[in-house]
């Protein structure tokens, strides 16, 4: 006994120290990743586009959120297309670059400290400098005033980039050749020129210094060595790693934004103007509470559920007022529904008088509608958001999403932009949630996991089921040893069945305690915040998260689930093993006979871990194995049936 409670107090050890919450950059980017596997298949980059050159006017305002950059201005695909990483950008979607490559991980040339090193490069297709076709075809020269402007800004969502950090523009001066001298070829590589940098600096920083979240830069082209067929233009980062500590907290930073590259004749530098509405921001969720939810939780209580305001931002980028109009519109095809709401007309203000819209019909429209309620299990929604102006020479812009009512609660948008993590060992998590139709089953719990350099995330932790007490998770109605499976490809969540299902009434908490260390790398959605929503355990006490944003956890509840290919089943202490503590060096098991039929002919597998998630024993399923060969301490075992899934746990000490 005297061993035990020594082993349980190594365990926890760590909950003596204030538990600490870390967020991280991502170690890997699975959404660069699937759209990398996905091109391939296509045979994507293998067209030869880089070496046909396109005419002016060159822009790119990666409103196209389509991941890599697009084939048609630009030859490499290391930067990252996304809406959620920006700002505050100037339009819908911008261009990031950062510390993860163009298969979705971090560069091999990432090292630990202070070191940085060249990491995405974005690089336009060669551009017709040498002439101008219309309205005839004539020489261009620096008289024709060729101005390249962009919008940059650090940091966004993600990670600052440290002050040795940088993000740089260079010109292509001249291209490789083979030049021939006496007796010898020798190969002349690209010779570029740098023309503008900026050093790293975290986003507030950044706001303080130009008041404005992305500042634009205008660059002119004056060098008659550019005013050719094959002019050139890149944008490359250096970067460094945020930690040069544990591997498990290495992350992805140095992280730069770029939007609407513009390179044209004929301009000036005051040519800042855009007569054009954009919304900059994707449409918001429909709910009040959640970016999805059960369906027929949603229709125990309509009223509650649906919000009543939504958040839309929005901007004038020209330099005078335009009369506009703002509307939305619901449908579901299926069954027919269509709901609408207009905003009227307003008189939105450029951008250099007020940056985003605020007039409450535009900016916080409200639902005065609510969605149907039926019998059905789940539900979809088609939002359109629509803005235009009455001048017909002004563009305007649509939006479109889809509400989603499955079999899951879920406050975040399934993209991860950071990672989090607890420490030390024995640090608590958890997330809340409410039923509105009690009491109903909880099937299972997707968790999504990030991946760490060197998989060192890879380590046990309990999965856990709180319910509540007064706001605050209460007495733990579920526990279960488990490991965490990492996110290879876009929305690729584990998730782990719960067995037997829990029938549970009003608010619960789902979360796990940490047996290690390490950095568990919970994906992070940075882009919704519930905050409010996280708790996290220190000596006993559960205090809110210090951080705004959504953990990607999502419990499955209503009817019976099938079990999927790499699906986890979980069970608490379905494993009896004897003697316990184990002196000798045989340590017999027992599962229900259910069990060993059914999911455990002759090739199942077990497993035994040591605290540190290693493992030290592995053998074909039976009901007594040798542990002679073990040393004195605390094991965990894990039973694993044909296809590789659990099907149970159990922990023993061996004490000689």
């Amino acid at each position: 006994m005297r061993f035990f409670l020594f082993i349980l107090l190594f365990l926890f050890a760590g909950i003596a120290g204030i538990s600490q919450e870390m967020l991280t950059g991502l170690q890997f980017n699975p959404m660069v990743k699937a759209r990398a596997m996905e091109l391939k298949q296509m045979n994507y980059f293998s067209r030869g586009l880089d070496t046909i050159p396109v005419g002016i006017p060159f822009f790119d305002d990666f409103s196209a959120n389509s991941v890599f950059p697009s084939s048609k201005r630009w030859i490499d695909k290391f930067a990252f297309e996304n809406n959620d990483l920006p700002v505050y950008p100037v339009n819908l979607g911008a261009m990031t670059l950062d510390a993860i490559n163009d298969s979705g991980n971090m560069y091999p040339t990432a090292l630990p400290g202070p070191i940085n090193f060249i990491a995405d490069y974005l690089t336009s297709r060669y551009i017709r400098l040498d002439s101008v076709f219309t309205p005839v075809p004539r020489k261009m020269t620096p008289a024709d005033s060729v101005y390249l402007s962009f919008f940059y800004q650090p940091q966004g969502r993600g990670k600052a980039p440290q002050a040795n950090d940088s993000l740089i523009l260079e010109f292509l001066a001249s291209r490789a050749h083979d030049s021939i001298v006496p007796g010898d070829t020798i190969h002349v590589p690209d010779l570029w020129q740098k023309q503008w940098f900026s050093i790293g600096m975290p986003l507030d920083t950044f706001y303080q210094r130009h008041n404005r979240y992305f500042v634009q830069v205008l660059i002119p082209v004056t060098d008659t060595v550019y005013f050719k067929s094959t002019f050139r233009f890149r944008f490359y980062n250096y970067v460094s790693l945020a930690s040069a500590e544990e591997p498990s907290w290495q992350s992805n930073t140095a992280q730069w934004n770029l939007d609407n590259v513009y390179l044209n004749a004929g301009r000036t530098q005051s040519d800042t103007v855009y007569p054009e509405l954009r919304f900059i921001y994707p449409p918001p969720s429909l709910l009040d509470r959640y970016e999805s939810m059960p369906y027929p939780q949603y229709c125990d209580d309509p009223t509650n559920e649906v919000s009543d305001s939504l958040e839309i931002r929005m901007t004038n980028r020209d330099i005078v007022a335009h009369m506009s109009t703002y509307n939305y519109d619901v449908t579901n095809a299926i069954t027919g529904f269509s709901k609408s709401y207009n905003g009227g007309s307003y008189n939105i203000q450029p951008y250099p008088v007020s940056p985003y819209v605020t007039y409450q019909k535009f900016a916080h429209p409200a639902v005065p509608f609510l969605l149907p309620i039926s019998q059905a299990d789940s539900a979809a929604f088609l939002m359109t958001h629509i803005l235009n102006s009455q001048s017909p020479s002004v563009m305007g812009d649509t939006m479109q999403a889809i509400q989603k009512f499955y079999n899951y609660y879920a406050y975040d948008n399934g993209t991860p932009e950071a990672s989090y993590g607890l420490s030390p060992a024995g640090s608590k998590l958890a997330c809340s949630f409410k039923h509105n139709l009690s009491p109903d089953t909880l099937r299972a719990v997707k968790m999504y996991f990030n991946k760490t350099l060197g998989n060192n995330s890879m380590q046990f932790f309990y999965l856990c089921v709180w319910n509540d007490n007064a706001g605050k998770p209460g007495d733990t109605i579920f526990s279960d040893l488990v490991m965490p499976r990492y996110a290879d490809s876009l929305n690729k969540f584990v998730t782990y069945h719960i067995f037997p299902p829990l029938a549970i009434t009003g608010t619960f908490y789902v979360g796990c305690i940490q047996t290690t260390d390490d950095n568990l790398s919970i994906g992070f959605d940075r882009y919704n915040n519930s905050q409010n929503q996280i708790f996290y355990n220190s000596v006993g006490v559960w205090n809110n998260s210090a951080y705004s944003g959504s953990l990607m956890i999502r419990p499955v509840v209503g009817k019976p689930i099938p079990l999927g290919i790499g699906d986890m089943v979980a069970s608490e202490a379905k494993v009896i093993v004897y003697p316990n503590p184990c002196h000798t060096g045989v340590l017999h098991l027992r599962l229900p006979d259910s069990y060993e039929k059914r999911r455990l002919p002759g090739d199942g597998k077990i497993l035994v871990y040591n605290l540190i998630g290693k493992v030290q024993l592995t053998t074909g399923y039976r009901n007594e194995i040798d542990v002679s060969s073990l040393t004195n301490g605390l094991y965990f075992l894990e039973i694993k049936d044909r296809s590789g899934i659990r099907v149970g746990g159990s922990k023993f000490i061996i004490s000689r």
